[in-house]
C-alpha cells in the first residue's frame, strides 16, 4: 500500500534514483502523511475508475464530420447483418420473405464468415475498404432482384452469389471501425449497434401486422442498403482516410486477452440468446420484452459509468460476466421454479449490452494502438472460428427436444464463466499493464510514449513537459536551468505551473503520480 511510514516513502524515492532539491525546494520533497493520504485516495479512485476524470474525452462532440460515413456505415451494416445472418434464433430481426427465399440462414452465415475472414488476409485494408462500394452495389442489385423474383431456386442462387459481397462489406466496415473511428465514435457507434437491431426486433410484431404486400422491414433493409451505397461512395472518394496496417508485432500480453474477448462474444451473442430461445412457459414476445429491458438498462449503465465516471474496462467486463453468471443460474432454477425464469432474460440483456460494447471497444483500442497486421489477422480468424464453434455448440446442446439439452447448455456456460472469474486476476493484470488501457478514455489513440501521452492529458506545454521529464530524472531546478540555458526563475515558473496543472504540491507527489509511467 502507498500509505506507510515516513521513511518507507522517503527510501522508495531515494532508492529509485531520484534526488531531492536542496534549499527552498527541500521542504516540498518531504513525504508528509497528508500527501500520502492524498495519493492513496487517488489510487483507490483509479482502481474503481480511470483515476483522472479530466482525461475522459468520450463525448458526442468528438464525433467528426469526416468520419460520419464510417460511423453510420458501421451502424447500418450491423443492423443489416443482425436482420438476416447472425445465427441467434428468435432474437434476430428476420422477415418472412428472406426466410422463404433461403430457408435456414446458417449456411449463408458460414459462407459470409469464411469469405470475410479471407479478405483481410489477401488484400490491404486501404484497398478492400474503398472497393466495398462495388460490393454493396452488387448486393443491392441482388436484393432488389429477389424482391421481384420471390421465393425459388433462382433467388437462392442469387443470394448465394451475393453473400461473399456482403461479407466484404461487413469486413470493410469492421476495418474502418478499428482503424478510422476515434474513441468517442467507437463507443457511441457501439451503443447504437447494440440498441437499434434490438429496437427493430422488439417492434417487429407491429410491422408484421401491416397489410402491405411488401414487409415494412424489407423496405427498411432496402433503405439501409441504399444509405450504405452513398456512405461507401464517400469512403471510396477519400481513400487516404483509411490507414494500412504495419508488419509489426503486437505485445504478447495483447494476445493473452484474445480468449477473454472471444468467450465474451460467444456467450453474449450466441449462447445466452439461444438459452432464452429454449425457455418454455413464456410467450416469445414476453421473453423479448424482458431481454430488451435488460439491454436498455445495460446501455444506461455503460453511458453513466463510462462517460461520467470513467470506470475501467476490466470492471465493466467483470460486471458483464457477473450478470451472465446470475442469468445462467436463474435459467437453471427455472426448471424447478418456472416463474423465475423470465428474470434471466433481464440479466442476459444487461450482460449483452455491457459486454458487447466493451469487448468491441477494447479490441478497437488495441488494434488501432498497435496497427499490427499480424495481430489483426490472428484476431479476426480466431473470432470467426470462435463464432463457428459457438454456433455448432448450440446446435448440439441447445436444439434437443429433451430437458437435458438446455441444462447442459447452461451448465457448460456457467463453468466457462466461473473459469473466467478464476482467471480474472490474470486478465486484470494484462489489461492494466498494457499501455493501450491509458488510451481508453482519450479522444483517440496516442502514438507517443506513455509518459508523453500522460503529460499531454494534463495540458502541459512542450517546455513544461521537458522540465517534468528532467524532474523525474532526478535533476534539481538549478541543474535544469543550466542544462536548458534558461534563468532559474523561468524553470521555477515551469515547475509551479506543472504542480498547479497536476493538482499537486511537491516533488514527492510528482514522483508518486508518474512513477509507473517513468518506469516504462
Amino acid at each position: 500500500m502507498i500509505v506507510n511510514t515516513h521513511f518507507i516513502c522517503y527510501n522508495t524515492i531515494t532508492k529509485s534514483g531520484w534526488n531531492l532539491d536542496k534549499g527552498s525546494d527541500y521542504k516540498n520533497n518531504i513525504c508528509f502523511n497528508r500527501e500520502k493520504m492524498k495519493v492513496h485516495k487517488n489510487s483507490l479512485i483509479s482502481q474503481m475508475g480511470h483515476g483522472d476524470r479530466s482525461t475522459n474525452k468520450l463525448s458526442l462532440k468528438a464525433i467528426t464530420r469526416d468520419n460520419l460515413p464510417y460511423f453510420w456505415g458501421w451502424i447500418a451494416v450491423s443492423i443489416w447483418l443482425y436482420a438476416y445472418f447472425i445465427p441467434i434464433g428468435g432474437f434476430a430481426v428476420k422477415v418472412s420473405l428472406f426466410e422463404a427465399i433461403v430457408g435456414d440462414t446458417t449456411i449463408y452465415f458460414y459462407i459470409m464468415l469464411i469469405t470475410g475472414s479471407l479478405i483481410p488476409i489477401l488484400w490491404d485494408g486501404k484497398k478492400f475498404v474503398s472497393a466495398s462500394f462495388y460490393s454493396i452495389m452488387f448486393s443491392l442489385a441482388c436484393y432488389i432482384s429477389v424482391l421481384f423474383i420471390g421465393p425459388g431456386t433462382l433467388s437462392k442462387i442469387i443470394m448465394l452469389i451475393a453473400v461473399p459481397c456482403i461479407g466484404h462489406v461487413f469486413i470493410a466496415h469492421v476495418y474502418s471501425f478499428f482503424m478510422v473511428l476515434n474513441n468517442s465514435e467507437k463507443l457511441f457507434s457501439l451503443i447504437m449497434v447494440v440498441l437499434l437491431p434490438k429496437v427493430i426486433m422488439y417492434i417487429k410484431p407491429v410491422f408484421s401486422s401491416s397489410e402491405l404486400k411488401l414487409h415494412p422491414l424489407s423496405i427498411l433493409i432496402l433503405l439501409i442498403m441504399i444509405s450504405l451505397a452513398f456512405s461507401t461512395y464517400s469512403i471510396k472518394s477519400r481513400p487516404e482516410m483509411v490507414p494500412s496496417f504495419k508488419r509489426v508485432k503486437a505485445p504478447v500480453k495483447a494476445y493473452s486477452l484474445m480468449p477473454l474477448v472471444f468467450v465474451g462474444l460467444a456467450l453474449n451473442d450466441v449462447i445466452a440468446p439461444t438459452a432464452l430461445e429454449q425457455m418454455t412457459g413464456f410467450a416469445k414476445h414476453q421473453v423479448e420484452s424482458y431481454y430488451f429491458a435488460g439491454i436498455i438498462v445495460g446501455l444506461l449503465v455503460v453511458i453513466i459509468l463510462q462517460t461520467r465516471f470513467s470506470v475501467h474496462i476490466y470492471t465493466m467486463l467483470n460486471l458483464s460476466f457477473a450478470f451472465l453468471a446470475i442469468g445462467f443460474v436463474i435459467y437453471l432454477i427455472q426448471f424447478q421454479y418456472q416463474a423465475v425464469g423470465i428474470v434471466s432474460a433481464i440479466f442476459f440483456g444487461i450482460a449483452y449490452s455491457i459486454g458487447m460494447v466493451n469487448l468491441y471497444y477494447l479490441t478497437g483500442v488495441m488494434i488501432k494502438k498497435f496497427q499490427s497486421l499480424y495481430f489483426y489477422r490472428t484476431g479476426f480468424i480466431l473470432s470467426s472460428v470462435c463464432y463457428l464453434l459457438a454456433s455448432v455448440f448450440v446446435k448440439i446442446t441447445g436444439q434437443g427436444d429433451i430437458v437435458e439439452s438446455p441444462v447442459v447448455l447452461a451448465f457448460v456456460s456457467i463453468c466457462v464463466v466461473i473459469l473466467f472469474f478464476l482467471l480474472s486476476p490474470f486478465f486484470i493484470k494484462m489489461l492494466y499493464s498494457g499501455e493501450w488501457i491509458d488510451d481508453s478514455y482519450r479522444e483517440d489513440i496516442s502514438q507517443c510514449t506513455r509518459l508523453e501521452a500522460k503529460l499531454k492529458d494534463y495540458k502541459l506545454t512542450p517546455s513544461e513537459m521537458e522540465v517534468c521529464r528532467l524532474l523525474l530524472g532526478g535533476y534539481t531546478l538549478r541543474q535544469i536551468s543550466g542544462m536548458q540555458s534558461k534563468a532559474y526563475s523561468t524553470i521555477n515558473t515551469y515547475c509551479t505551473s506543472i504542480y498547479r496543472k497536476m493538482n499537486i504540491n511537491s516533488r514527492t507527489e510528482l514522483f508518486l503520480l508518474l512513477q509507473e509511467y517513468k518506469e516504462q
